[in-house]
């Protein structure tokens, strides 16, 4: 079982579901911003403004762009502090950026920090610098997720608190690795039986929020496969409609592999089964050869359409099935 990659998910998440995002953390700036043009993401500018972003200290900061309502343009710049350890000069890096931001670009400026650790109580939300008759006080918002109540986040209808909530779950499953079975039942149910109603939550996001908990909360394989049984017939009358990542989720792997088995089994049942029906005493090899193909074929299409129906990709089916890439652009058209 590899650990997560807890820079790479929530930058990730992040810059997927950056609407919802900042919806949740300040409704006043969302307000305030014309989505209508699509937020721009500033990877280099980040790297210029701070060098050191390319190492492990900055790999999860976010610089985005934002075109505002009244024309004007505002610049948000958001800090993930992802181990959550204390850091005695975290305000003051909060600061630099800060600043810098400002003296390269003149632009203005919202910032925060997420704290996705446990110890993140512990850093400041202020940074103070004083030298005799000199004064500083920047003060920049802050989140800590290990303080968040489980209960509220659950009431919330922004996507985004199902994020959060995965995160408050990955501290706890931290210290009580027993509970992460529980805990991510809990999140897919969600996903499956209580989201999938909601029209304010298109399916797109689903996905997303899918795969940020699958990776989020990991367990070993065996454990993993017991969860897929168990959730199994929800999974089965949902999963085609929220369109699951095959490649990328342990549901999804599962789902290939027992669609690559089943295929195999029910083709070589179903190819002897129409051999007998077609062979006849002089040609009864030839008929059995003969069934067995058109069997294995018919299922290899009826497989083929199910994993289309699941956003498969095309390379994946063509993999799991046998079929040419032609057979199966043709059944697309034909869904």
């Amino acid at each position: 079982m590899n650990n997560p990659d807890y820079d790479y998910l929530w930058k990730d998440v992040i810059t997927s579901l950056f609407e919802e995002f900042l919806l949740f953390f300040s409704p006043d700036l969302y307000e305030m911003v014309d989505f209508t043009v699509q937020p721009e993401f500033l990877e280099q500018e980040l790297l210029t403004i701070l060098p050191e972003s390319s190492s492990n200290k900055r790999t999860s900061d976010k610089l985005v762009k934002l075109q505002l309502k009244d024309g004007n343009e505002q610049w948000v710049y958001v800090h993930i502090e992802v181990q959550g350890d204390y850091k005695r000069d975290f305000p003051k890096r909060m600061f630099q950026s800060f600043y810098r931001i400002i003296d390269f670009y003149e632009k203005p400026v919202y910032a925060m920090a997420l704290f996705t650790g446990e110890r993140a109580a512990y850093n400041k939300d202020q940074y103070f610098y004083e030298f005799l008759e000199t004064k500083v006080t920047y003060s920049y918002k802050t989140y800590r997720i290990a303080s968040q109540s489980e209960t509220t986040l659950l009431q919330s209808h922004n996507p985004f608190a199902l994020v959060v909530l995965a995160g408050l779950y990955a501290i706890k499953s931290k210290k009580e690795k027993n509970l992460t079975y529980y805990f991510k039942r809990h999140l897919m149910t969600i996903l499956f039986q209580d989201k999938m109603k909601e029209e304010s939550i298109n399916r797109e996001n689903i996905r997303k929020l899918l795969l940020f908990i699958d990776k989020i909360l990991t367990m070993p394989m065996e454990e993993e496969i017991a969860l897929i049984r168990e959730m199994k017939p929800i999974i089965e009358r949902e999963g085609s409609v929220v369109g699951l990542s095959i490649e990328d989720t342990v549901l999804g792997q599962y789902l290939l592999n027992e669609a690559r088995v089943k295929a195999k089994k029910e083709g070589r049942a179903e190819g002897i089964e129409e051999g007998r029906e077609e062979g006849k005493a002089q040609g009864r090899e030839e008929g059995r050869a003969q069934g067995r193909e058109l069997g294995r074929r018919e299922q290899k299409i009826e497989t083929a359409v199910k994993l289309l129906q699941l956003n498969v990709s095309l390379e994946a089916i063509i993999e799991a099935t046998g079929l040419t890439k032609e057979e199966i652009e043709k059944l697309n058209l034909n869904k």
